[in-house]
């Protein structure tokens, strides 16, 4: 008996589920189109691009035709959304709108045509979707309306469908909760008690003790000099750092330790402009090549009208390639009187950069004359 009901237990069918979610993913994007009076001398057929964005994990961009896709629509402008990410079939709903402005309030007027008819078949790249009955907005109505002080804002209400098939669901197994790594803690920690420190450091009027291995392990140069063949006995008394402000220093060994910037709570401040370029300049001095790259690339999104030759001048003199190029694309990029102020400040700075960024004004109009153009 016991044989013949273990037997009909092991026939008993295995019962499973599989669930089939949607998602919608909505997001909105605001194309602003400066100089438009420049912008719109293109020719039939050619148009104006917006940078890319992503929305429902697909990256899709604005196309705005000032004079309309051929000879039969060249009095008009044409608006449609393209989907570039590469080798997908989508269905999605959008709505296009240009905005004005009046009397200091927004003004909104929606193109009818490119919100109706429900959800729309997208494809990949190069099959980009153009609605069927695709209709014309008059140049000049839109200029009248929405372009205010040479600037038009196009804005695209974006609504991505997504699929999500979910294989069989089976009893979880319960997970371990393990927490995230605090070895940056510990370290910390050690740079503040002190504890078994090895090499002390004057920097100015300050001192700092350190633990050798731990620089040597972060730094090529701190390896060089405190372990190299060339290095004089550490315990001979304290090194001296040159050219370096105590409180750089500070940071920079923050670092080290813990691979975080000490300094994050005001990151719009005039000072933490300034601390950046000096961490960024010891960092180079150490070879702390993901150091550079972090302060790099902080100071290329706070890039401004005002801070933009300044921090030229000091890629330049650091050999900071790739933050020279990104001030140089920003300086060329505005409008013709910035440019013009900007390259009058690098005559008595750097006067070698003057031509640099006169030509790379000079690239970007050629290509807004040829019409394909991404503005960033």
């Amino acid at each position: 008996m016991q044989g013949e009901g273990t037997s009909r237990m092991s026939q008993t069918p295995r019962r499973t589920a599989s669930s089939h979610n949607i998602k919608a993913h909505t997001s909105t994007h605001v194309f602003e189109i400066d100089d438009y009076s420049q912008k719109k001398e293109t020719n039939v057929g050619e148009f104006i691009r917006s940078s890319t964005f992503t929305v429902g994990g697909f990256d899709w961009s604005i196309h705005f035709y000032p004079n309309g896709i051929d000879e039969n629509s060249k009095d008009d402008i044409i608006v449609f959304l393209e989907l570039m990410s590469s080798d997908v079939k989508l269905r999605a709903h959008y709505n296009i709108q240009f905005i004005g402005e009046d009397d200091g309030a927004k003004k909104d007027s929606m193109i009818s045509w490119y919100s109706t008819g429900g959800m729309h078949l997208f494809k990949s790249k190069g099959g980009e979707y153009r609605p069927r009955h695709m209709g014309y907005l008059m140049r000049d109505s839109l200029e009248e309306e929405f372009v205010k002080n040479n600037h038009l804002t196009i804005q695209c209400d974006l609504t991505v469908i997504r699929l999500y098939s979910l294989s069989e669901n089976r009893v979880p197994i319960t997970e371990i909760p393990v927490p995230p790594s605090d070895i940056k803690v510990h370290f910390g920690k050690l740079l503040e008690d002190k504890k078994g420190a090895d090499v002390t450091f004057v920097v100015g009027c300050q001192t700092f003790d350190a633990h050798k291995a731990i620089l040597a392990a972060r730094s090529p140069v701190f390896m060089e000099e405190l372990y190299g063949l060339t290095t004089r006995d550490i315990g001979a008394g304290p090194m001296t750092v040159e050219n370096m402000n105590p409180l750089v220093f500070r940071d920079l060994l923050h670092f080290i330790y813990t691979d975080t910037l000490a300094f994050m709570c005001d990151p719009q401040g005039v000072d933490y402009c300034v601390r950046i370029i000096y961490l960024l300049v010891a960092a180079n001095r150490y070879a702390m090549d993901r150091l550079k790259l972090m302060c790099e690339d902080i100071l290329t999104k706070m890039l401004n009208k005002e801070a933009a030759g300044t921090t030229l001048d000091i890629a330049q003199s650091h050999s900071l390639h790739k933050l020279k190029e990104d001030c140089i694309e920003f300086m060329a990029s505005q409008c013709e009187r910035d440019v013009v102020q900007a390259c009058t400040l690098l005559k008595r700075s750097c006067p070698s950069f003057v031509t640099a960024v006169l030509t790379r004004k000079e690239k970007l109009e050629l290509v807004n004359k040829d019409a394909v153009i991404i503005l960033k």
